[in-house]
């Protein structure tokens, strides 16, 4: 199914959402928006941490370290506000508590990283492996096109617009085609998001809100949908065979497209 030119510069529209208006609302300065980062190795990033005593984050603001191997290490809840680490192995990490805001992780592997409690704002993780990840308790606002998410722990994770706060309320989290197959989601907010043809196969969406959502050709087969929250979302093309919990469903009759989505 092939996107109408309106839907790619609405999602176009979107994502520079995620990403300009983050900088803007997070005060982002100096090196974050200009590229002028500060390249720093392995063992230079080490030292730091290894330096880093008490109730003292880590400062690791604004550094490159594409092309350094980052699997494993210890982060100690640092500062990476505005890092670049596009592409940088960081399998098994441990980035709890972490501040990740605007920092460019696109195609990073974050397998089986330890991210619960971090701070995700206006971060490109477009093509990233987060497969097995924990994500417990994060808060993210990212754009996920097209990232690993299979089997990741997404629990209690406040990944959504918040309405309250304009113009925050503008921005949402992108996971155009990503795959998310047995993820578990459970009473994560989503609200506002683009999940179009996602992969939700296996899923467990129990509690998590999805309001406002563009679910269009999304593919929940088999999730367990026990009281997820559907007001507002668009439905045209989602697949939703097997599901559990079709009759929890909160706010499904308020649900845009609910004739064109596919059940048993």
């Amino acid at each position: 199914m092939r996107n109408t030119p309106r839907e790619i510069v609405g999602s176009r529209v979107r994502r520079r959402r995620v990403l300009v208006a983050g900088l803007a609302l997070a005060g982002a300065m100096g090196p974050a928006l200009s590229g002028n980062y500060a390249p720093m190795t392995r063992d230079q990033a080490l030292a730091v941490l290894a330096g880093a005593g008490g109730d003292q984050r880590p400062d690791l603001r604004n550094r490159d370290f594409r092309g350094q191997d980052l699997s494993g290490v210890d982060f100690k809840g640092a500062d990476l506000f505005g890092t670049h680490l596009h592409g940088v192995p960081l399998k098994g990490a441990k980035l709890a508590r972490t501040n990740l805001d605007i920092t460019i992780l696109r195609g990073a592997d974050l397998e089986g990283a330890d991210l619960r409690g971090a701070s995700i704002f206006g971060v490109v993780l477009v093509d990233a492996n987060l497969k097995g990840a924990d994500l417990t308790g994060a808060r993210l606002i990212a754009d996920l096109q097209r990232a690993n998410l299979d089997g990741a722990k997404l629990v209690q994770g406040r990944f959504g617009a918040d309405m309250k706060n304009q113009p925050m309320g503008k921005l949402s989290t992108l996971m155009v085609s990503a795959k998310l197959r047995g993820a578990d989601l459970t009473g994560t907010d989503l609200s506002g998001c683009d999940v179009r043809f996602a992969d939700f196969t296996g899923a467990n969406l129990t509690d998590t809100d999805l309001s406002r959502c563009d679910l269009r050709g999304a593919d929940f087969t088999a999730a367990d949908m026990t009281r997820t929250r559907l007001t507002s979302a668009t439905l045209d093309g989602a697949k939703f065979h097997q599901i559990k919990g079709r009759d929890t469903l909160v706010g499904f009759d308020s649900a845009k497209g609910r004739d064109a989505a596919i059940f048993d």
